[in-house]
């Protein structure tokens, strides 16, 4: 059993609606601040590492005179948040994940690492510039 298939029967244990996409989980949410809040699960290519991803907007398409506070913030708030970082992926896009090797997940580990992220997405909302 792959790690995907490993992690896609604990979000079925724990009641977590996902769709797939060959070796991608797919998570839509609804929270205080978004209607369709995408959130995504893979693995890298020897399943050592299981990424949960929500991407954002490209850094760049924040105004020129914002991105630097942003950046600052999205810093601060990855030392403050619990097991999730605030990052900016190879393709310039701002991205919330959180990253386990632990290959032998339980389905209350997974529905923790979610729903990190998801609250982490929404304090994003709140440090994200107008």
């Amino acid at each position: 059993m792959s790690n995907i298939d490993h992690i896609a029967s604990l979000l079925e244990q724990v009641d977590i609606k996902f769709e797939r996409d060959e070796d991608v989980l797919m998570m839509r949410w609804k929270t205080d601040h978004f209607d369709d809040l995408k959130i995504k699960i893979a693995a890298n290519k020897d399943e050592s590492w299981t990424y949960i991803v929500a991407p954002f907007t490209n850094f760049y398409q924040v105004e020129e005179t914002k991105r630097m506070k942003l950046a600052y913030e999205m810093l601060k708030e990855s030392w403050k948040a619990n097991g999730v970082k605030f990052a900016i992926d190879d393709d310039d896009d701002i991205i919330v994940i959180a990253e386990t090797n632990d290959t032998d997940l339980t389905a209350d580990e997974i529905k923790t690492l979610v729903s990190h992220v998801v609250h982490a997405c929404d304090t994003l909302w709140g440090i994200y510039p107008e």
